[in-house]
This record gives C-alpha cells, structure tokens and sequence, in this order.
C-alpha cells in the first residue's frame, strides 16, 4: 500500500466522453425495461445495448456486462469470457469504470489468469482517473489495512464529493466505528441515502427503532417517526435503485445527538435551519 505521490483529487467526469445522443436514448430505454418491478424482456434489453454499444455506449457496456457476469435466469446466460471483453473495451477507449471493472474481476479471480496482471494496478488507475468506486475501495484499503487513516479519507471523500452514496456511506462507518462522533456518522448516513444508498436508508431506520439496542443506535433517541421515514425511503429503493433525493438533507434536519450534539468535535456548532 505504499504511496509515492502526493494525493490529488481528481473528478472522473474529466475523462468521460460525450455519449452518442441515439445510442444514450437505446441505453435509457434498456435501464427502464429493465427495472425490478417490470416484466423485464431481457432478450431485446440485450439487443438495445448491443446496438448502443456498436457507437461505443460505455455505460451500455457496462451494464450488459454485468449481466453477463452475474447471468440472469430466464433472460441472459453468465458469460464470463463476454463481460470480460466488455471490460477491455471500456479500457481501449480510456473509460476510468473500464479500469475499476477489470480490476475487481482480477481481485476476485473471475476468468483472469494471467499473473502478470494485478487487481491493484487497474484500481490504482482507475482511481488516478478519478473513479468514485476505486477510490472508495482504496480509500478503505488505506485506512483499514494499509493504516494510512489520513490518506485513506481523501481518496474517500473525493469520491464522495462526486455524490457517490457509497463513499459516503463509507465516511459515516468510518466516523460511527473509528471516529466515535455518532452526529457527524448520521449526517454521512442521510447524505448516502440522498444519494440513492439503500443500505444506509436502512442503517437510519434502525437507528431510531426503539428495538434497537443503544449501542447500535448510537445512543439516539428512539423515535418512530423518524424510523417510519428512512423505512419508507428504504422500501422506495428496494422498488427503484436508481431514486435520488435531493432535498432530503434540508427536508428532514437530523435532531441533536443526546450528548454529542451536532458534531462532538466541536460542541458548541449546529447547523444553519
């Protein structure tokens, strides 16, 4: 985990290119037949994305190799040598999710045998590019095993400030299990769901359920309403994944922590309502 350089944050919408107009319309119409809560005709979902990534989609090869990888029963068949192929697409035309993508594949040694190549190698790159997901991942490998807490947390938070849930979410871990300063864990919780995280909509929830031991829920006060809200945004996720909520953070102002405040760094701070 040694680190030659120092870190710069970068925003990997800098190295996306424009998407074809005809081809992104063919990719949208695939995302929507393909929601959880339609019949889902996979077979021409495939040919949509096929045709969108003939002008070089990305995000179309993105999402149809995910299918391939994982197979879909009833619909697409795994194919592993078809996902991976994807994937070197991506890197041929220089996409930072390409780079993320086969790196994960090597790290869990799916279709990859080559030892030459390293997992780490294409993360680091893809991270360098500014990829929301590598610079998460290896934002955790910094401060959890690499011990570099410092260093970890600005790989994560620049990709939390390109609005990727999962960074966030990994701040509010971060500050409820390292840090211990359970309001400024909550507000990274809220700012995750905002940002379409389910995992943390349910993280909420539970903080507030008055069946929740105290620990888990940081010493917050039980409050039903409060637990009945974040489970109507996490039953909202599980039936569309792709929902945001921009207003979330203004709309419902987290309540003081009981003892922490609003930040027990600096005890004497609340926010602006």
């Amino acid at each position: 985990m040694a680190e030659a350089q120092p870190f710069i944050c970068v925003h990997e919408n800098k190295y996306l290119p424009a998407l074809d107009p005809v081809a992104d319309a063919w990719y949208l119409e695939a995302v929507k037949l393909a929601k959880p809560d339609t019949l889902r005709p996979w077979h021409h979902i495939v040919e949509l994305y096929e045709k969108a990534i003939e002008r070089n989609h990305w995000k179309a090869m993105h999402n149809l190799a995910a299918l391939y990888r994982t197979g879909w029963p009833g619909g697409v068949e795994k194919d592993t040598k078809k996902t991976i192929d994807l994937y070197q697409r991506m890197i041929e035309l220089n996409i930072p999710q390409g780079f993320y993508n086969m790196g994960a594949m090597i790290g869990n040694r799916l279709g990859t045998t080559n030892p030459a190549t390293d997992g780490l190698t294409f993360l680091g790159k893809a991270a360098r590019m500014g990829n929301p997901p590598a610079l998460t991942q290896l934002g955790k490998l910094y401060i959890y095993v690499g011990k570099k807490e410092e260093l970890g947390l600005q790989y994560t938070r620049c990709a939390a400030e390109q609005g990727y849930g999962q960074a966030n979410y990994e701040l509010a871990a971060y500050y409820q299990v390292i840090n211990k300063n359970f309001p400024v864990a909550l507000h990274y919780y809220q700012l995750a769901l905002s940002q379409g995280h389910a995992g943390a909509a349910f993280t909420m929830k539970e903080i507030f359920d008055k069946s929740t031991p105290p620990h888990m829920a940081l010493w917050y006060s039980p409050e039903d309403s409060l637990s009945q809200l974040y489970n109507d945004f996490y039953q909202q996720l599980l039936t569309d994944p792709d929902l945001r909520f921009p207003t979330l953070m203004k709309d419902h102002p987290l309540p003081p922590h009981p003892t922490q405040g609003y930040d027990a760094d600096r005890p004497d701070w609340a926010p602006d309502q």
